[in-house]
């Protein structure tokens, strides 16, 4: 064991507890990750370990020799810590879990405050500033955790195969718009459902050691000694335990936090407990359900046989043994009979060429470049490589301008050229002056256009955004088309993001993103503390593209050959909300998505159109709604007033409207249901895109679309005594996305006599009987 030296530690301490049971190679790729991706911090290192026989316990010899320093000084894995000390303990029928956790945690005391808990088969990729956690956790005491396995991406539960509603996420310092930010986000774990709603949990998250104790003992207390000698027993008992709010720790925080962007997932790709029947993906190529540990032991082994071998560059008749016994305190003798005969499946025969060394069978490279919408992911062996990003010109970004003032303009293009990863060819900016007449302005766009790379339109008039936007698509001449408005900044790593998904998905067309808003003023710039997504699963944006617009338009980037242009170009001329119609529009083979990171920070002001034109939008969106409904589902029936009671704004005044709204959603899940099956025909859907999007999602996005109308249909059964003034929270909720309140009150009401009500149409009426016409 490796000692700290004496003296002011200049970092804080982070204890850190693995659990790992009869998955050595898994371990090495975890605890490897870990070191090289946690920064800021000296790190106090226990590993539980249980090897139910020989093989895996000379498996966790080996790889504990690798993670000692003497093998790491071979890699960069250790060069974010100042200190790394490392404990390893054995379960056995004496010492068990809790037995050794115990002694962990007395050996913690006064050395560290907070702990993380993680699991051998996580694999961290990005970097994570655990001191800045530490700080948060210690000076901010209503926040319980910080879940370093969640982010704004996450919003599918591979465990419970539903997609989740994500709670309101707010920063926990202020950011700013050079892109520096805070990389923690807060939120109420009571807005969010299933890993959103998982406070106490062992796979990736740092609590307060005193939170910790307090829990092994309150699990003791109630459900005896042995409670918490098994990992499950202690991540379950502790979840009940704090959603019975018998965790005083707990009552007193209810905020959680985690990161603005993935820095860890847990590849499930084998189960090695019985408690509970948690799903694995499928290996890729292999005809089991899940990798068995003792394949990837023998993979560990070969593995780290060749990657020696390369290592320190052995000719063929060199004894690989002999070469490497010292570097891992190991005889050659333990050596020879640790390899022996070794036979790896095929599919994982590309791994025994890795020259890396810790060997490890993750690659965190390709989880990091990969869009990932699930905690638990599967393993991924090969990486879809994006195109060129130097294409001349590959994006075209598309701005509308009417007397933007120049310097907001001088912002948002200072925003385009800071663009990451991005070549100077590989851009052009198509700017259309929509009539103009302020001076400063047209000073900016004078200069403007003798730049090579940018093209100035100006409209013969002023008609509006929608045809000003046609006419500079008919400018464009990138791949991809990247709208901005003139008052807003784009991030500097938005078409890294966005560009890198669309080139691995090949079925979407339309990409939107998350956003940020800010505003200015005398006394600067604000960037406001909340961070704002939308449903991310193509299928989930669409669906909710039809109670609200679920698209940010200044976050979009579009393929530019697959949007029907039509005469004019691909926005309607005389609407509005000429983005959402434009959206509503769309045929299924123009699939549209989001990505949850931010991408744009989009400027809040009194003469934007959201501000000064919010009720000609609304009637546009109500519109382009009706002609959805017309086009996909043969309703024509509905008014703007039904629509507006589809999208919770107002309560069904009669029992007549709520009947035609009731009739409405039994016909747009019928539609949607149609889409999820294989039985619609291929031609509606992109190529592609049933692979990708749905053949692992299909019971997820049905019973989301279900649930989602049972919410909506149950509001007029919680009506007051007078259905003229309804205007419901539960509906008006789900519009603005945040649909906690309403689920809760859905519940409450289905407890009670009505029931057995199952058909949207008797639930939306259930609460009239004979009153209203």
């Amino acid at each position: 064991m490796d000692s700290s030296p004496a003296g002011c530690r200049c970092k804080p301490c982070l204890a850190v507890v693995v659990f790992s049971k009869d998955r050595p190679c898994q371990l090495l790729a975890s605890v490897a990750s870990l070191l090289e991706h946690i920064t800021e911090v000296d790190l106090d290192i226990t590993v539980l370990f249980k090897a139910s026989s020989e093989e895996f316990r000379e498996s966790y010899q080996v790889v504990r020799s690798l993670l000692g320093k003497k093998s790491l000084k071979k890699s960069n894995a250790v060069a974010h810590q100042a200190e790394t000390v490392f404990h390893w303990d054995e379960e056995d029928d004496v010492f068990k879990v809790g037995d050794l956790l115990d002694a962990a945690l007395a050996r913690m005391e006064g050395k560290c405050r907070v702990l993380l808990f993680t699991v051998d088969d996580a694999l961290w990729f990005g970097d994570f500033h655990a001191g800045a956690a530490i700080e948060l956790l210690c000076s901010n005491s209503k926040v319980y955790a910080v879940h370093t396995k969640l982010c704004p991406r996450v919003e599918y539960a591979h465990p419970n195969d539903k997609f989740m509603r994500v709670p309101p996420l707010s920063h926990a310092t202020p950011p700013s718009l050079s892109g520096a930010s805070s990389q923690l986000l807060l939120f109420e774990r009571s807005n969010g459902e299933y890993d959103w709603n998982y406070p106490w949990e062992l796979s990736a998250s740092l609590y307060r050691l005193e939170a910790v104790k307090e829990t092994l003992q309150a699990i003791r207390t109630e459900f005896g000694q042995d409670a918490v000698h098994h990992p499950n027993h202690i991540e379950g008992y502790g979840v009940r335990l704090l959603k019975q709010q018998k965790l005083a720790s707990a009552n007193l925080a209810p905020l959680c936090a985690c990161l603005c962007s993935p820095v860890v997932v847990v590849v499930t790709i084998n189960r090695v407990q019985s408690l509970f029947e948690n799903p694995v993906y499928e290996a890729p190529g292999q005809d089991a359900a899940e990798v068995h540990p003792l394949i990837l032991d023998k993979l560990l082994r070969a593995i780290l046989r060749e990657s020696g071998r390369r290592s320190l560059a052995l000719k063929p008749a060199e004894d690989v043994a002999v070469s490497m016994s010292e570097l891992l305190d190991a005889s050659p003798e333990f050596l020879r009979s640790y390899w022996g005969d070794l036979s790896v499946p095929a599919t994982f025969g590309d791994l025994l060429s890795s020259p890396s060394w810790p060997p490890a069978l993750l690659q965190p490279d390709v989880y990091r470049n990969t869009y990932l919408d699930s905690v638990h992911v599967p393993l991924l062996v090969a990486e879809r490589i994006p195109r060129d990003l130097e294409v001349n010109p590959l994006v075209s970004w598309l701005i509308p301008v009417r007397d933007t003032p120049s310097r907001w303009l001088k912002d948002a293009f200072d925003s385009i050229q800071a663009q990451l990863g991005v070549g100077p060819g590989a851009w052009e900016l198509v700017v259309v002056d929509d009539g103009s007449q302020k001076e400063d302005t047209l000073e900016t766009l004078k200069d403007w256009r003798s730049l090579p790379n940018v093209q100035v339109v100006r409209a013969e008039a002023s008609a509006g955004v929608g045809p000003a936007l046609n006419l500079g698509w008919k400018h464009c001449r990138g791949r991809y088309v990247a709208r901005l408005d003139g008052d807003d900044i784009a991030q500097p790593s938005r078409l890294i993001h966005q560009i890198s998904f669309l080139e691995k998905h090949s079925s979407i067309s339309i990409l939107g993103g998350g956003f940020r808003t800010f505003t200015e003023d005398e006394h600067g710039v604000r960037i406001g503390e909340r961070q704002y997504r939308f449903p991310c699963h193509p299928l989930l944006t669409r669906w909710h593209m039809i109670f609200s617009c679920s698209l940010a338009h200044p976050t979009v980037v579009m393929r530019r050959d697959s949007i029907p242009t039509g005469d004019n170009g691909p926005y309607p001329e005389d609407e509005e909300a000429e983005d959402h119609c434009c959206w509503l529009a769309m045929p299924l083979r123009v699939q549209i998505a989001n990505i949850a990171d931010v991408v744009c920070h989009i400027r809040r002001h009194s003469n934007s159109r959201t501000a000064s034109a919010s009720k000609k939008l609304l009637q546009s969106s109500y519109g382009a709604v009706r002609a959805f409904l017309k086009r996909e589902c043969a309703e024509d029936q509905l008014t703007d007033a039904d629509v507006a009671v589809l999208w919770g704004r107002e309560g069904a005044a009669t029992s007549t409207q709520a009947a035609t709204v009731s009739h409405a959603l039994g016909l747009l899940q019928n539609w949607f249901t149609q889409i999820l099956h294989e039985d619609t025909s291929p031609e509606l859907l992109p190529s592609g895109f049933r692979q990708d999007f749905v053949k692992n999602r299909l019971s997820a996005l049905e019973e989301y679309a279900a649930w989602t109308l049972r919410v909506k249909s149950s509001c007029n059964k919680l009506k007051g005594t007078e259905p003229e003034t309804l205007v419901h929270p539960a509906v008006q909720s789900l519009a603005s996305g945040d649909v906690d309140v309403g689920a809760e009150m859905m519940k409450q009401w289905l407890k009670g006599g009505d029931a057995g009500l199952k058909s949207l149409g008797a639930l939306i009426q259930a609460g009239y009987g004979s009153k209203g016409q």
